[in-house]
């Protein structure tokens, strides 16, 4: 049933008649919609839709049905779920994620972590290396969060199923956290400059993305949200994706990570930054190419 949806809602994609040029700006779960008939371009801005969320029984769940979601999502708005993991939690994961970092040597650089598919691991990209995406950030890899120390290993569980199982309820998909399909990865963008170049991901199989924030908006960081390039314009979601939120958005959007706080000195030692979690298909990870 969930998988039928989501299909009516990517074809619903495709025969859209909404006028060429409007923007719709919604809040679901409400009748509050703005309406500019407007020329959108990459240089014109949109808002994103926000949605209400919630832990329940392990899940995540919203007063807005799934359906509703993944009609926004395929039609190529970008969805912000609010308040999905409770702030605290996700506080001490990160507190949890730097003491691990400072007891583990990084992966070393010129060998890719593809190389040992089983290892949890932590290396910092500082930008020096080419990359097929240009960025700068420090990756965590747990492609075996059960094989953590519980401090840190439950709630990285916790997280990622939770975050698969809404990626299957929103895209029909059938994904497990496994060696051979999703894995979890945490990246910090440092204050200073960590960022990630504007780029894009082949639509199948995955269908849609999703990112957590681990990040407190001007507490961690002032400045460098992720955006997108969608239909109805750019959108920047700096303002409104805060901790405890999840966004939503069509895997083949082109998105990017603005400079992080780039006015400060980057210190790698910091646990500030803006902090992101997401789930990553082993299959189509290195397919994905710079805009």
């Amino acid at each position: 049933m969930e998988t039928d949806l989501a299909n009516q809602a990517l074809d619903m994609r495709f025969q859209s008649s909404e006028t060429p040029g409007t923007t719709q700006i919604l809040l679901l779960g409400s009748n509050r919609m703005n309406q500019s008939n407007e020329n959108v371009g990459r240089s014109e801005s949109a808002l994103p839709v926000i949605v209400e969320g919630f832990l329940e029984d392990g899940k995540i769940a919203s007063h807005t049905s799934f359906s509703d979601i993944a009609a926004q999502v395929f039609e190529g708005r970008i969805v912000v779920i609010k308040g999905v993991f409770e702030p605290e939690m996700l506080l001490d994961f990160r507190r949890q994620l730097v003491s691990w970092w400072k007891s583990n040597p990084p992966f070393p650089h010129g060998k890719s972590p593809n190389t040992a598919p089983e290892i949890n691991y932590h290396r910092i990209d500082d930008g020096v290396i080419k990359s097929v995406c240009p960025h700068i950030f420090h990756q965590f890899g747990f492609n075996s969060p059960n094989k953590l120390a519980d401090e840190i290993g439950q709630p990285a569980q916790i997280i990622a199923e939770s975050m698969k199982d809404l990626q299957n309820k929103v895209a029909g998909t059938d994904f497990d956290i496994s060696l051979t399909e999703l894995r979890l990865k945490i990246l910090q963008y440092p204050a200073g400059g960590g960022f990630l170049a504007e780029h894009s991901h082949p639509l199948e199989p995955q269908r849609i993305g999703l990112i957590t924030s681990l990040s407190q908006i001007g507490t961690d960081f002032a400045a460098g949200g992720t955006f997108f390039q969608t239909p109805f314009g750019r959108v920047d979601t700096l303002a409104h994706h805060d901790i405890g939120d999840i966004i939503l958005f069509r895997y083949d959007l082109p998105h990017a990570v603005a400079a992080v706080d780039e006015n400060q000195a980057l210190d790698w030692n910091a646990d500030t930054g803006k902090w992101s979690v997401v789930l990553e298909l082993r299959e189509t990870h290195a397919l994905s190419h710079k805009v």
